[in-house]
């Protein structure tokens, strides 16, 4: 009989580290904690998800590591050698697991965007990405709003006026242009004047980071054939209105996109499934299976 493998994913991202436990390819437990540096986060973050499970170290067959900090740990978490994942193989494999689907375009909005084709065969392709992601959204609420953080923005977004700050097709064109629709945005800020509030601006940065993100997914999606099968994952995600804007960017261009269940996790969940089977191989050559 083989053992059930018990496998920790560790993503360690530029603002938070997310783990997760995966055994027998579902998962078992989650953590998050701020980022200090790397090599404390990331014991942080294990000892809380080992703790919250009542488990301990011993149970631990193995750690992934995977994330933009995980390349600045070089020696043991604990008493173990972490297995690095590369970013775009975590990507892949989590949002396909998270999604349940064969095939997607994995786009994962943190600081910046990174955009990966992966499919159930292997395949896994680094697309691109953008520079605009959750970072863009927090920089330019501080720079014209005074706020740090998604959920003061969000909060004053709800309350501000999109059509205050926009320009629409309708505004310029009086009418729908190809395949975009009369309501969508022709400029973003492109409206704005002496009469608006902080959340006017506040309702125009969100949905500026959302249609750019939305509609370069679209375009990634388009070369791959993937246009009805886009995968949202990470923390920004959590902001409602910024998925509605998001989501209604891709109705524009007839595309589809889902956010998963745990979509934060993704990268930590997409690192321990990579590993899993290296780490199932290297036990049964030890019992001699």
């Amino acid at each position: 009989m083989q053992k059930i493998l018990f496998v920790v994913g560790i993503d360690i991202g530029g603002s938070t580290t997310k783990t997760v436990a995966v055994q027998d390819k579902e998962i078992k437990g989650f953590s998050c904690v701020r980022n200090t540096d790397p090599v404390s986060a990331a014991s942080g973050s294990l000892g809380k998800l080992l703790y919250s499970m009542g488990r301990g170290l011993d149970d631990v067959d193995a750690i992934a590591l995977t994330g933009v900090g995980s390349k600045k740990i070089s020696g043991k978490i604990f008493e173990f050698k972490p297995i690095k994942v590369d970013e775009i193989t975590s990507i892949g494999l989590g949002g396909l697991y998270l999604s349940g689907k064969s095939k997607a375009l994995v786009v994962s909005v943190g600081t910046g965007t990174a955009m990966v084709a992966a499919r159930q065969n292997g395949e896994i392709i680094h697309v691109g990405g953008t520079g605009v992601g959750g970072g863009t959204l927090v920089g330019l609420g501080r720079c014209a709003l005074n706020k740090s953080s998604i959920k003061s923005i969000e909060k004053l977004a709800e309350k501000g006026r999109l059509e205050k700050v926009n320009l629409t097709v309708f505004d310029l064109a009086g009418g729908p242009v190809g395949e975009i629709s009369e309501n969508a945005t022709a400029s973003n800020f492109g409206k704005i004047g002496d009469d608006f509030s902080h959340e006017d601006v506040a309702v125009g940065i969100n949905n500026m980071v959302a249609e750019v993100i939305g509609t370069v997914s679209v375009m990634a999606a388009r070369c791959y054939s993937l246009e009805k099968d886009i995968v949202f994952v990470g923390m920004v995600l959590q902001n409602k209105l910024f998925r509605e804007h998001l989501f209604r960017t891709l109705a524009i261009f007839r595309a589809r996109g889902i956010v998963p269940r745990n979509a934060d996790y993704c990268s930590a969940v997409g690192a321990a499934l990579h590993v899993e089977p290296r780490i199932r191989k290297n036990k049964n050559r030890e019992l001699g299976n």
